[in-house]
């Protein structure tokens, strides 16, 4: 039917784009927790999805897991970025075949982003990976799902335009 969306991920890394409010967290949490949602998958597959939240193990609450509570209690000695970036490391990886990361870059400076980036298409050379991201850096290579309008195009335009106000010399 026509009112159906139908989003085709590859294998290997994806990135769903777009801006604030185009669904692409909608999208992640449906595919990892909608019982309704129709997903196209061997019945091997086995998703794991990450939030910005469980990335950061200082958020508070309750510790599901031994590997949280350790978690929790290394962040407690790291920055926000430090953090995450410690806990991305960490993950304990079991029978998963689909990695789904909401904002991978949120609370990463350059460097870190970059970190990140890299070890996520390490991993996507085991893994379909899908990441929800606004940065340019997580744009860069793979499978790109735009939910906006030319949001690549308008974000490097954008990012020009930030740019030029700057003197770099």
């Amino acid at each position: 039917p026509p009112d159906e969306a139908h989003v085709e991920f590859k294998p290997g890394y994806n990135a769903l784009i777009g801006p604030n409010g185009s669904g692409k967290s909608t999208l992640l949490r449906a595919l990892a927790l909608c019982p309704h949602c129709a997903i196209e998958r061997a019945d091997s597959d086995v998703v794991k999805y990450i939030t910005t939240e469980t990335l950061n193990p200082n958020m508070g609450g309750a510790f599901s897991s031994w590997e949280q509570m350790i978690q929790g209690i290394r962040a407690m000695f790291l920055s926000h970025g430090q953090g995450v970036v410690d806990t991305l490391l960490n993950q304990s990886h079991g029978n998963e075949t689909v990695v789904m990361i909401d904002s991978p870059e949120t609370g990463q400076d350059l460097d870190n982003s970059e970190y990140i980036y890299r070890g996520l298409l390490k991993m996507a050379e085991r893994y379909q990976v899908i990441v929800a991201t606004n940065s340019l850096l997580f744009m860069r290579s793979g499978n790109l799902i735009d939910l906006g309008e030319q949001s690549l195009s308008r974000l490097i335009e954008a990012t020009k335009r930030l740019a030029a106000g700057f003197d770099v010399t």
